[in-house]
């Protein structure tokens, strides 16, 4: 036999050796890649929950400009103006006649009399 093409104990132990540190390294480099990328992907995952939400308040805000927008050219209008002026200082027009309902009977011994005098 050729003493070239056999290898001894010694090496092959060597190699053996080197081939399992590069084993265990492979593993160890695998096993953080994974959680890294588990890692990653949650946080890509809370970023686009936070998105959504503040898209979502993004777009009520949107809404609520468009409603004080309409309500400011509202309240500059003329009408808006006499609504105020009749229900908060109770104005009224000077050739205006107003009439209020009776909600309520007078006490017993104010009542009015009745037409012809009869009771």
């Amino acid at each position: 036999m050729s003493r070239g093409r056999l290898v001894s104990v010694g090496n092959l132990r060597k190699r053996l050796v080197i081939f399992a540190v590069a084993f265990a390294a492979l593993v160890i480099a695998a096993t953080a890649l994974h959680y890294s990328y588990k890692k990653a992907d949650e946080t890509l995952s809370k970023k686009k929950a936070e998105k959504a939400r503040l898209e979502r308040l993004i777009e009520e805000e949107h809404k609520r400009t468009a409603e004080i927008a309409d309500y400011r050219a509202y309240i500059e209008t003329k009408s808006y103006i006499e609504e105020i002026a009749r229900d908060v200082l109770g104005l009224v027009y000077p050739d205006e006649i107003i009439f209020k309902p009776v909600t309520e009977l007078p006490p017993k011994g104010d009542e009015l009399p009745t037409p012809g005098g009869g009771k």
